[in-house]
């Protein structure tokens, strides 16, 4: 990669990232195919995951040293967008895989080559909310951990797994919270998951007892909120806001699940769908169904235009290896949640044009919203907690709720 790609904020050549786009466009397909299957199974059909695996999507953001793409914000919610108006759930899992495929490349080469050394797509899972029973303690060379993690997505997919610990809590007055990388043989799967929407994810927990990690396989959690260590020159996307990155990436499932509704009202449009009740027996002659598909697009190209500055605010400050403040950071995560809301809304305005016939089992469009109105709600990307945390930072108040920003 040449050094004009980071010129501009572009952490991806746009030759680089039209072809990442092409791979997922031709994915669409398939994914849409064995939507109903997916969700019948729980976790994305076999031949999904091949072929999700194959391309390269669980680790588009790994070292190109190891075979990844060093993807930047901007590539993975555009590709995630793509693959999910095939599915929602199948292009989820593949984009956590993807974001813990990113954490992982902040450990030392040692881990990553743990990891990837000799198999370049191998897919990383994790989950950093655990059960109040985790305990981790130091022990020669590393450290012991025990407990259970909730909601990891693509666990099922996973060869290796990062969890959240918080090692010797119990007696230390300021516990060391670290991230571990385990080896997917090491941890149990809890089938926990069993939601009205996602059901596709899989989003199971697991659970760890007395496993060894060797200290090289550790990695303090402070550095989630951005790193200044590059691996080797060219490296500079792992500059970014790793919470930041991770919670605005979200958007990229959740405005292709609103984008995949309109494809198939728009099909169904297209084929002449008539107003019951009306004189309209063609809805696309209804101004109300011309107005409603207008706010539509608009409200999903609003939930792009904020998911797209806050990528390029991450980008720009990866490329100058600057740590943005509370402030940007604080305006990422209210980006991330006007996603959420523009969205939903789209959505339901896509059923009203619908109608009942939407809510049909085998309707895609009922998939779609029950799986983005459970996507949408992720704690990540909670609004009513990502506008008193932006308020606060817009008023100056130092103090925030959370250390998740």
């Amino acid at each position: 990669m040449n050094d004009a790609a980071f010129s501009s904020g572009e952490l991806n050549e746009p030759a680089e990232r039209a072809e990442v786009m092409a791979t997922a466009r031709e994915l669409v397909p398939l994914l849409r195919a064995h939507a109903s299957e997916t969700e019948r199974l729980g976790t994305p059909a076999p031949d999904v995951h091949a072929a999700l695996r194959a391309a390269g999507f669980y680790t588009l953001t790994a070292p190109r040293k190891y075979g990844g793409r060093e993807a930047g914000v901007r590539t993975v919610i555009e590709a995630f967008s793509e693959l999910a108006r095939g599915c929602g759930s199948s292009a989820w899992v593949a984009k956590i895989c993807c974001g813990a495929a990113f954490m992982t490349a902040l450990f030392d080469d040692q881990a990553r080559h743990d990891v990837w050394g000799e198999d370049g797509l191998t897919a990383v899972s994790g989950s950093t909310r655990g059960a109040s029973s985790n305990t981790a303690r130091w022990g020669p060379g590393g450290i012991i951990v025990d407990g259970e993690w909730f909601y990891a997505s693509g666990i099922h997919q996973a060869q290796w797994v990062l969890c959240q610990v918080s090692v010797d809590a119990d007696t230390a007055e300021h516990p060391d919270v670290r991230l571990a990388l385990l080896p997917a043989s090491d941890v149990a799967i809890n089938a926990t998951w069993d939601m009205a929407g996602m059901q596709g994810s899989g989003s199971d927990g697991f659970s760890v007892r007395e496993v060894f990690v060797p200290e090289y396989r550790t990695l303090p959690a402070s550095r989630l909120s951005g790193s200044n260590r590059r691996w080797q020159e060219g490296e500079r996307v792992y500059h970014a806001s790793v919470v930041s990155m991770l919670a605005i990436s979200m958007a990229g499932p959740v405005i292709g699940m609103a984008q995949g509704a309109l494809d198939d009202i728009l099909e169904t449009l297209a084929k002449g769908k008539a107003i019951t009740g009306s004189v309209y027996t063609d809805a696309v002659r209804s101004p109300s169904v011309q107005m409603a598909i207008a706010d539509v697009v608009s409200l999903i190209d609003t939930a792009r235009l904020h998911a797209y500055r806050a990528a390029g605010d991450i980008e720009a400050a990866s490329v100058e290896g600057r740590r943005l403040d509370v402030g940007a950071r604080a305006r990422i995560r209210m980006d991330a949640s006007v996603v959420m809301l523009r969205c939903r809304e789209a959505i339901d305005r896509l059923l009203d044009i619908g109608g009942a016939s939407g809510f049909r089992r085998s309707n895609p469009v009922q998939r779609f919203w029950r799986d983005l109105a459970t996507a949408s709600r992720h704690a990540a990307v909670s609004p009513s907690l990502s506008r008193e945390i932006y308020g606060r930072a817009l008023l100056g108040i130092e103090e925030q709720v959370t250390g998740a920003v």
